[in-house]
């Protein structure tokens, strides 16, 4: 490809950068990215597919002079590391000598570490991507620990109601028919997801990106060829949500083999598709052998893509547990399982969450004790659809609170 193609493709996605800025943009519920970017610290925003990493990279953009690439047009397909050269040219040409360089799916370009190790020497760069595998782990490879990773859901709560205009203030929670709104928006949120394009264009959107995610990002990338058998074990897997699952009985009812069924686990998980929540052990090698609970990252797949009649139950679990990893930055979140079960560990801040659909039962309260006294926690919440509260037995305080209270905290 010569410079001179590649300029016309950067000029076309400059014109789309313009327009897009021209429309509404939701201000994401993130850190100040542009604090980590410091040369010669790179910045790569990672999640899934259509969640809004180049919206919130142009947002971080939006007073600064930079320069945009977008690698997964299809103008830009069988580029390789040595044309890299060529696309520096291109950028120069078309936008300058800018500072700041924003480089969406880089990783389509094999050998594309070094170009970005290079250039971060004396620019500020921002990656965006999705697939932590090839992103992530090839970046600490390459950039030796100078960059810093940030992992972006679909909309959670707060953001899906400003993308709908739904103003929150000190008085929502003291108006009866704010109040009611709000929880009406919640059952909205619940029902739609927080995949952006669903929402502006209908849920069908959602069957769209589910596929895009299952061909663009794992069966083009592992050479899948079973692609039958691949689609089932995905759709099985999402119809795990928020329960505990075992591979090998499922590569077992697929007839593939325990490998095939590890590899096509982590492609859908490195593609932040699925996330498999360990099981809390004191021992390391007790977090590892034990069984693993499944998340899938935004219910509105759920809603589309999985088996079983929708357990409301099941999907606000889901939902705290993808606001949990994002918080959290998908890490140090277990759930907890004895004689009892707790949902969520947040060992980082010490807090025991239990999330319930129905009346919160003494079960569930019990439960939440005897865990705190294994972990040591210093937080115990529960929470419940509606329910808001404070218990306190045997000197622990229990904090119960509704299901949009906690969304928005």
């Amino acid at each position: 490809m010569s410079v001179e193609e590649i300029k016309r493709v950067l000029i076309e996605q400059k014109e789309l950068v313009k327009e897009k800025f021209s429309l509404k943009l939701i201000k994401r519920d993130t850190p100040d990215l542009l604090s980590y970017l410091k040369i010669p610290n790179a910045v790569a925003i990672l999640g899934v597919r259509r969640c809004g990493k180049s919206t919130l990279s142009l947002l971080s953009m939006k007073d600064k002079k930079f320069s945009y690439i977008n690698f997964d047009d299809e103008n830009l397909l069988g580029l390789e590391a040595r044309d890299l050269r060529l696309v520096e040219q291109a950028i120069y040409e078309v936008y300058g000598n800018t500072e700041y360089l924003v480089f969406d799916e880089i990783h389509n370009v094999e050998g594309w570490e070094k170009f970005i190790a290079r250039l971060r020497e004396t620019r500020r760069v921002i990656i965006n991507g999705s697939n932590s595998k090839t992103l992530s782990g090839e970046l600490a490879t390459s950039l030796t620990g100078r960059h810093t990773d940030y992992i972006l859901t679909p909309f959670n709560f707060r953001e899906y109601l400003e993308f709908i205009e739904f103003n929150i203030n000190s008085e929502t929670f003291y108006s009866t028919r704010r109040l009611a709104q709000l929880k009406s928006e919640l059952q909205n949120y619940v029902e739609k997801g927080g995949f952006p394009e669903p929402l502006i264009l209908g849920k069908e959107q959602t069957d769209m990106i589910y596929n895009d995610i299952l061909y663009k990002d794992i069966i083009g990338r592992y050479k899948i060829k079973q692609l039958a058998k691949f689609r089932d074990f995905a759709k099985t897997l999402v119809s795990y949500y928020s329960n505990e699952v075992s591979l090998n009985n499922i590569a077992k009812t697929l007839k593939i083999d325990n490998k095939t069924a590890d590899v096509w686990s982590s492609g859908l998980e490195e593609a932040y598709l699925i996330y498999f929540l360990p099981r809390y052990g004191e021992k390391i090698k007790e977090r590892l052998t034990y069984s693993k609970k499944i998340y899938v990252i935004d219910h509105g797949i759920i809603s589309r893509v999985a088996i079983k009649k929708k357990d409301m139950g099941r999907i606000i679990e889901n939902i705290v547990a993808v606001k949990l990893l994002r918080d959290l930055q998908f890490k140090d979140l277990y759930y907890v399982k004895n004689d009892y079960e707790v949902d969520f560990f947040d060992e980082k801040n010490k807090r025991l969450i239990q999330v319930t659909y129905g009346e919160v039962k003494d079960r569930e309260i019990r439960g939440l004790i005897k865990a705190s006294e294994k972990v040591n926690a210093r937080q115990l919440v529960i929470v419940s659809w509606d329910e808001e509260r404070v218990e306190r037995i045997e000197g622990k305080e229990i904090k119960i609170t509704p299901l949009y209270r906690y969304l928005l905290s």
